[in-house]
C-alpha cells in the first residue's frame, strides 16, 4: 500500500508541476477583433513555430507581454495621465496648451505588460539562452512590416511620417516646431523592440542617428520647464512607450 501511495502522490506532483508549467497564449492580429490561441508552448521556440504566428507578423516589433505585467503597465500609464492633467492644470498659456497636446497623443495609445523577449526565430536558434520557457498566461500583438515613423510629444504635426531608407533623426523633424516648453537639443528613438536611443538634434551637438521603420521619435519636456515634482516625466513617459501595443 505504501509503495502504491507514494507512486500516485509522484503522478500527481508531476501533474501539478505540469499544470503550473503549462501556457496560454492570446495571438492578437492588427484591426481585427479575433485571436488565435496557443496552447501549451513550452518555450518561445515552439511559439513562435506555430501556424498562428508563422509568416503572419514582423518579428522586430512583435510584442509578447505577461498577464500580471500588463495590469502594472495599465496602472502606470493611469498615473502618467493624471500628473500629465494635473501638471496642465497648475500651468497657463502655451506650456499648458503644449501638456494637452501630449495628453491628446498619449490618449491614443494602449498599453501592455510586455515582456524583454525576442520573437525572432533566427535568433532563438542562434542564442538558445534567449529561448526563455513559458509557463501562464500571455498575449501576443502581431504587426505587419512597418513603412513610418511616429512623431510624438511636445512638437507639432505629430503623428505617422513616411520612413526614410538611411534617414537622419533630424530629417523627420524638419518641418515639425517644437512647442513650447520642448526640448531642442535630444530626440529620444524608441525602437519597435523597445531599445531606446538618444540622438542630439540641435546645431551644436548634432550626430547622425538613422532610424528604423516602426520607430517612435519623441520630443520630451526641456529640463528647465519642469518643476521639481514632474521632473521626472520624461523617463515616465518613455517607459510607458516602450509598452505601446503596435498599431
Amino acid at each position: 500500500m505504501k509503495k502504491t501511495t507514494v507512486f500516485l502522490a509522484g503522478i500527481l506532483s508531476c501533474l501539478t508541476i505540469s499544470a503550473i508549467a503549462d501556457s496560454k497564449v492570446s495571438v492578437y492580429y492588427p484591426g481585427q477583433q479575433e485571436i488565435s490561441v496557443v496552447s501549451h508552448a513550452a518555450n518561445l521556440s515552439q511559439l513562435v513555430a506555430s501556424p498562428a504566428l508563422q509568416g503572419k507578423t514582423w518579428w522586430p516589433g512583435t510584442v509578447i507581454s505577461e498577464r500580471q505585467a500588463t495590469a502594472v503597465a495599465e496602472q502606470h500609464y493611469q498615473q502618467l495621465m493624471a500628473r500629465l492633467k494635473a501638471w496642465a492644470a497648475e500651468s497657463e498659456g502655451e506650456k499648458a496648451a503644449t501638456i494637452n497636446n501630449v495628453i491628446q497623443q498619449l490618449s491614443a495609445i494602449k498599453v501592455t505588460g510586455r515582456l524583454e523577449a525576442t520573437l525572432d526565430p533566427d535568433w532563438l536558434r542562434m542564442r538558445p539562452e534567449l529561448n526563455r520557457r513559458l509557463a501562464g498566461e500571455y498575449s501576443v500583438y502581431t504587426l505587419p512590416k512597418p513603412h513610418s515613423v511616429t512623431l510624438l510629444g511636445a512638437i507639432t504635426g505629430s503623428g505617422k511620417v513616411s520612413w526614410q531608407p538611411g534617414g537622419d533623426t533630424r530629417d523627420y523633424l524638419d518641418g515639425h516646431d517644437r512647442l513650447a516648453g520642448a526640448d531642442r537639443n535630444i530626440a529620444v528613438i524608441i525602437s519597435p523592440s523597445g531599445e531606446i536611443t538618444q540622438a542630439p538634434v540641435a546645431y551644436w551637438n548634432h550626430r547622425h542617428v538613422e532610424v528604423e521603420p516602426g520607430s517612435i521619435i519623441y520630443i520630451g519636456f526641456s529640463s528647465w520647464s519642469l518643476p521639481g515634482a514632474y521632473e521626472d516625466l520624461n523617463q515616465q513617459i518613455i517607459s510607458v512607450l516602450t509598452h505601446r501595443i503596435p498599431d
